[in-house]
């Protein structure tokens, strides 16, 4: 009797116990990333939201205030939820002076430095699947050169320039086991007044949308 009560009990603890671990997120899922570090790679169009560029459209022009970006990024995941991604980002912009008497379009270089903390809002449910929505906030700088020589009647253009920066987004990436992905970003930035080359008498920020594709890598967990 004994010996039976006993091999029943230990039945119901190893019941009671499997059920307890298949209650528990998978910790061998090929999508939790936590401590696993990743790099990625992402293009697309940017939209300047700076001074005068409704002039592009008023002269036919719209599409040409469209640019092209490019950013590499490194990223180290701290938990399934939470990681950090450093970017370096160049694009070829658009900008335009003040269209007094003329049509004064022009481009310029731009590099940036962002450091990003990105939220996993399915990991953060510990619900781990393919596709994930992120957003992200981020801190950097910019440095602004190669301005087109221009002739304007009062508005000259500085350069290098120098532009703290901060930039808000969200991401949409879908993932496959063996740690490809691929992703869309869309972001805003924004950057003091000086970063396109002149400063204005209005807004006091230099702004872009920025839409992206791109493709990721996570690092397998050593």
């Amino acid at each position: 009797m004994i010996r039976k009560s006993i091999l029943l009990s230990a039945t119901l603890l190893l019941a009671a116990a499997t059920c307890a671990a298949r209650s528990l997120p998978d910790r061998y899922s090929p999508y939790q990333y936590s401590h696993r570090w990743y790099i990625s790679f992402q293009a697309g169009p940017v939209l300047s939201a700076t001074q005068h560029m409704d002039s592009f459209w008023k002269n036919g022009k719209g599409f040409d205030a469209l640019s092209w970006h490019g950013a590499l990024a490194f990223g180290y995941n701290f938990t399934d939820a939470w990681d950090l991604r450093v970017s370096g980002v160049y694009g070829y912009n658009a900008g335009a002076l003040s269209p007094y008497q003329g049509f004064y379009p022009y481009r310029f270089h731009a590099a940036h430095l962002f450091a990003d903390m990105i939220l996993n809002y399915n990991a953060l449910a510990e619900y781990n699947v393919p596709f994930n929505f992120k957003t992200y906030i981020g801190l950097g700088a910019a440095c602004t050169f190669g301005f087109s020589h221009l002739l304007h009647p009062y508005q000259v253009l500085d350069s290098p320039n120098l532009s703290p920066a901060v930039r808000i987004g969200a991401i949409f990436e879908y993932d496959y086991k063996r740690g490809f992905g691929w992703f869309a970003d869309l972001g805003v930035e924004a950057f003091n007044d000086w970063y396109n080359g002149h400063e204005s008498d209005n807004f006091p920020l230099d702004m872009g949308l920025k839409l992206s594709l791109g493709v990721i890598y996570h690092f397998p967990l050593k």
